[in-house]
């Protein structure tokens, strides 16, 4: 016989009480064979969404671990960068609202088709026209593709689900996505060196960046087929007009906004800069930092799918402030370890700990409104996210060249606990509501089910 699993080896696990947190005997096999049963229950339009997922994944890896070293490789700084950084995220906030809008008209399907087309064409524009004003314009394009994928995401995957397997789908969605990411780094860190040796191009250089800028393109490509094959209407967003009850949910839409805005201002001053930061204070050269965002994409992926279990065991907002606050340590001792070998080890365990929040987060918050405000709650959570991006990545690369990074890892790890505790003190007698006429709905829909 095979032996379990190390998580299901424990002596004993959390539990969630009135009081706070106890320790529970481990998760029996009825609960993992429940967890897979949820698996299986997918429709089929999740199922083609999870598969672009994998394809799109693949290509935002390859864009995020070189896109930054490419824009250095072509002559321009830091300050550069740090605009660069900001303008997708900026755009993305200004026609968030507006794509919400327009999402109740042209529905989710041909948002997600627009958005990964947007998208792909930036990424060619990156590649092929490198300078100032056209780099300026594809980052417009890649925050517009941003806004159409981010909006419209989230109310399709809560639509193509039942309420009992929203997590699931949400944290599978999230942890295809990182593991295809793990690829993306894996063969990405030598994706430089081939072309330098297929095309004589100098080590390091635009031309062998530019070429896997060009791969992350077709990737992009591909993931457009699953989508365009999706054909039932279980994940169009419902366009009733929000009646007079519906105004008792806007305070807790403006604490779902103030809480992502607080997260946001934080990890855009530190996150998209990273393989600066390793570039900069260790000189690790391309394929290193290749294994070491490919071992980071397979840890967070795993701890990713683990996440439902968990949520059963302490409930969603324990989960999230848990996974936040435990991750504080590990961010700091990333920013200020001597040596490479400790910081590495602790951005691992940090990434891992700190996105286990980011599905059940968007799970929760699309679950605690109903389904005419989900379009438009989509949309502030992402003005918000990407409006607190834009700015702190801007005055990130200002930061970065006047002060360095060690003051950034202190401001990101206070405005990380910030979130925490407003998660905590917002939510935490927040309840999902009622689902039973959506999950009834979809279970009757001949084409989505099993």
């Amino acid at each position: 016989m095979l032996a379990r699993p190390l998580w299901m080896q424990a002596s004993f696990r959390l539990q969630s009480t009135k009081s706070g947190f106890t320790l529970r005997k481990p998760m029996r096999r009825k609960e993992v064979s429940a967890y897979l049963k949820h698996l299986r229950a997918f429709s089929r339009d999740a199922r083609l969404f999870l598969t672009s997922t994998i394809f799109f994944g693949f290509s935002y890896g390859l864009y995020y671990l070189f896109f930054n070293l490419y824009i250095l490789s072509l002559g321009y700084d830091q300050e550069f960068l740090g605009v660069l950084a900001s303008i997708p995220s900026l755009v993305t906030a200004l026609v968030a609202l507006p794509v919400g809008i327009l999402l109740s008209r042209i529905g989710c399907k041909r948002s997600l088709v627009a958005g990964t087309l947007f998208q792909m064409l930036a990424l060619l524009g990156w590649a092929f026209l490198p300078e100032k004003t056209t780099l300026i314009l594809a980052s417009a394009l890649f925050g517009l593709g941003w806004s159409f994928i981010w909006v419209s995401s989230s109310p399709f995957m809560v639509a193509s689900s039942t309420q009992s397997a929203r997590t699931h789908l949400f944290s599978i969605q999230f942890g295809l996505n990182t593991l295809a990411g793990v690829l993306a780094s894996l063969i990405g860190g030598i994706l430089p060196y081939v072309f330098t040796f297929l095309f004589d191009l100098p080590l390091e250089s635009a031309g062998a960046y530019r070429g896997t800028l060009l791969i992350a393109g077709a990737l992009c490509a591909v993931s457009l087929l699953p989508l365009a094959a999706i054909r039932s209407r279980s994940g169009e967003p419902r366009t009733d007009t929000p009646g007079a009850g519906m105004s008792q949910y806007h305070p807790i839409m403006r604490k779902l906004v103030f809480t992502e805005l607080a997260i946001s201002l934080g990890a855009g001053l530190l996150m998209p800069f990273v393989n600066v930061f390793y570039k900069l204070r260790f000189a690790l050269p391309d394929h290193v930092l290749g294994g070491l965002f490919a071992a980071c994409s397979l840890t967070m992926g795993l701890a990713v799918m683990l996440v439902p279990l968990w949520v059963k065991r302490i409930g969603k907002v324990k989960t999230i402030v848990l996974t936040q606050a435990l991750s504080l340590p590990f961010l700091l001792l990333m920013g200020f370890s001597p040596t490479f070998a400790l910081s590495a080890g602790s951005y691992l365990i940090r990434t891992a700990l700190m996105n286990m929040s980011a599905p059940v987060l968007t799970a929760f918050a699309m679950g605690i409104v109903p389904a005419p405000l989900r379009p438009i709650t989509s949309s502030l959570l992402v003005l918000s996210w990407n409006g607190g991006w834009a700015i702190s990545a801007y005055v990130s690369g200002k930061l970065q060249v006047k002060i360095g990074f060690s003051p950034i890892f202190l401001i990101t790890g206070a405005l990380y606990l910030l979130t925490a505790l407003l998660t905590y003190h917002f939510f935490r007698r927040t309840r999902d509501v009622d689902e039973t006429p959506i999950a009834e709905a979809i279970l009757v829909d001949e084409e989505t089910k099993l």
